[in-house]
């Protein structure tokens, strides 16, 4: 199983309408998040989220009114980005 966290040189700036900005402080690039891929990077970043299936967990339990199989689905797309662009690392 592999533990989520985010790289070292990842910075979130959250917005006041609720979406946020990840900056690679490394490759200089920005990945925009919606309120959901900011509570997303919220849990992962204080380890309350050790792995997709909690992680989806943990949003299902936010928001009750989406079905939890299109949660799981969209965690694992939002995960698979993360990773593709560095954003998150190995567990250490």
């Amino acid at each position: 199983m592999a533990v989520l966290r985010p790289s070292d040189e990842v910075v979130l700036t959250e917005l006041k309408d609720g979406t946020g900005v990840l900056l690679h402080v490394g490759t200089r690039t920005y990945f925009t998040l919606n309120p959901t891929g900011v509570l997303a990077w919220k849990l992962i970043a204080a380890g309350d989220a050790p792995d997709a299936g909690a992680l989806a967990h943990a949003i299902a339990a936010a928001y009750p009114e989406v079905d939890p199989t299109a949660i799981g689905t969209d965690v694992a797309a939002l995960l698979a980005e993360l990773a593709a662009e560095g954003l998150t690392a190995p567990a250490a």
